[in-house]
């Protein structure tokens, strides 16, 4: 009996694990993506910003990848390392420069939330669609003056 008790308990908490956060309001959420400034030129210097709301401590590292050029990519801190002003309050940052050859455009920054597992944190929609925490930010690099 003893058995089957703790073959139930374990099974359901694979299944908790496997299918994610199912309330809408206890799993994380973005709040907003942002670059500062947002419009670039070689050589200009910016700091991309994710403000999450992680009541759970599910999110353990946010990824990037510049999607025009998947070789492209590069991890925001939230560890108060610069520019990240504060350990721990889940506005995940860095500072990027822009190289002098970057050719002018617009460009798409996919930002991804990462669990301790290392695969994307998984949340669902209103319609109950399970996709990963993500965002997009567009990014515009003008030709050089």
């Amino acid at each position: 009996m003893m058995k089957k008790a703790l073959f139930a308990a374990a099974a359901a908490a694979c299944v908790v694990l496997v299918a994610g956060c199912n309330t809408l309001s206890g799993q994380p959420q973005i709040q907003s993506a942002a670059m500062e400034p947002p419009t670039l030129k070689p050589g200009d210097s910016a700091v991309i910003t994710l403000k999450l709301n992680d009541k759970h401590g599910l999110v353990r590292r946010v990824e990037g990848v510049v999607v025009e050029d998947a070789r492209i990519t590069f991890r925001l801190n939230d560890e108060g390392r610069e520019p990240d002003a504060k350990a721990g309050d889940g506005i995940w940052s860095m500072a990027v420069d822009v190289p002098f050859q970057a050719p002018p455009g617009g460009y798409v920054l996919q930002l991804t939330a990462y669990g301790a597992d290392g695969i994307p944190v998984p949340v669902r929609d209103k319609n109950g669609t399970v996709s990963p925490l993500q965002a997009s930010l567009p990014v515009s690099i003008l030709k050089p003056e």
